[in-house]
């Protein structure tokens, strides 16, 4: 049982979170003034019209969540109510971080603990209540389809994982792991149609609403042609690589491309053959390709990032001897995201090349207990 000390430090935080959440909910960001408050605003005067989504560069599922939001317009400004949408999955992504960390560990105490954390760790508190993002939204289905391949129920990683993807495109960090469970046979091949049956679902209403069907197909990929840079004040390389004047945009996409294929394929082809596959061992798996993949893909964004902050605080919680690399995570996503959100322009690739490092940091120390189950 736990004792009192354990009970009034898991009431402290969960009472010190929503202080922590309303003290930085007045600060917004340029994105909330130049994205997400006119979308909420169209779709407030325009109604299910509006989830049509043509004004906006993201998916439209997210688009219905704001949708839901304005039903409260009447309670509170357009900015609370967008942030609320963030928050609230974040309380979501807690919950199901702690169940993750009872699987791996099965330690109650401490699933209760993580879950109770979670929210104030600082790039997840900054991403919701003050950047006021939807990154939580896609991670914690991404979070519920890595629980439920420990678990051992294939159709389920698939459900959530098409609901992560209808989301965003980065959920496609999720499939080496992927990879790793098709090729292990816990996911049949049959099952990965599940995903664009999902995906196809979740654009529904978008459609109903006038959107055109080969527009909604094509959404990711025309996202991807918005911005031609190699670095969005992401903490990888190209933050410095593509200042060089020999390395072209598109050789720059090329080569990053194949770095991260070739990294990723390494990982999960040499892990077919550990045989102490363990909970903690997937764990670790799936924290090296979350940290590779956008370390090395060019046109990564500084939240990017998001998903591998969330893996290495699992692994935090459940191998305590390598919390060094969720703080060095902490240290890399929160300086980015200092430097976008103070608009620290004159400085911002700088904090970019150095936070770098960290995330360098971050992967050797995950790569090196992953060759040790070698």
């Amino acid at each position: 049982m736990q004792n009192n000390k354990e009970y009034t430090f898991q009431w402290f935080i969960v009472l010190l979170t929503p202080f922590v959440y309303w003290v930085v909910l007045p600060r917004h960001s340029g994105d909330m003034d130049i994205f997400l408050l006119p979308w909420f605003q169209e779709i407030e005067a325009r109604g299910f019209g509006a989830m049509s989504g043509e004004y906006s560069n993201y998916s439209p599922p997210y688009l219905y969540l704001l949708g839901i939001a304005s039903v409260f317009s009447q309670f509170a400004s357009p900015i609370v109510l967008i942030k609320a949408v963030s928050i609230f999955f974040t309380y979501f992504l807690a919950i199901i971080f702690g169940l993750t960390v009872y699987e791996i560990n099965k330690n109650k105490n401490l699933a209760l603990i993580a879950a109770c954390v979670f929210p104030l760790v600082a790039s997840i508190a900054i991403n919701a209540a003050w950047w006021g993002q939807c990154d939580a939204v896609y991670t914690s289905f991404l979070l519920c389809a890595f629980l439920c391949s420990l678990k051992k129920k294939p159709f389920w990683v698939m459900f959530f994982l098409g609901l992560a993807f209808s989301f965003k495109a980065q959920a496609v960090f999720f499939l080496p792991y992927l990879l790793y469970l098709l090729l292990k046979k816990e996911v049949p091949w049959k099952y990965t149609l599940v995903v664009p049956v999902v995906f196809c679902v979740m654009m529904i209403p978008a459609w109903l609403a006038g959107r055109d069907a080969l527009e909604l197909a094509k959404i990711y990929t025309n996202q991807a042609d918005t911005y031609k840079i190699l670095s969005l004040n992401a903490p990888n390389p190209w933050a410095w690589l593509k200042r060089l004047p020999f390395i072209s945009y598109e050789a720059g996409v090329v080569a990053g491309v194949a770095a991260a294929l070739i990294a990723n394929l390494v990982l999960v082809f040499k892990s077919r053959f550990i045989k102490n596959d363990s909970n903690f061992f997937r764990l670790l798996l799936i924290t090296a390709t979350m940290l590779v993949s956008p370390f090395l893909l060019p046109k990564m964004h500084d939240r990017y990032f998001y998903p591998a902050d969330v893996f290495t605080m699992l692994l935090a919680f459940t191998y305590p001897r390598f919390t060094s690399v969720a703080i060095a995570m902490q240290i890399a996503s929160v300086s980015v995201s200092f430097a976008y959100l103070r608009v620290i322009n004159s400085f911002r690739e700088a904090v970019s090349a150095i936070a770098c490092i960290f995330v360098a940091y971050a992967i050797f120390k995950v790569i090196n207990l992953w060759r040790s189950y070698r």
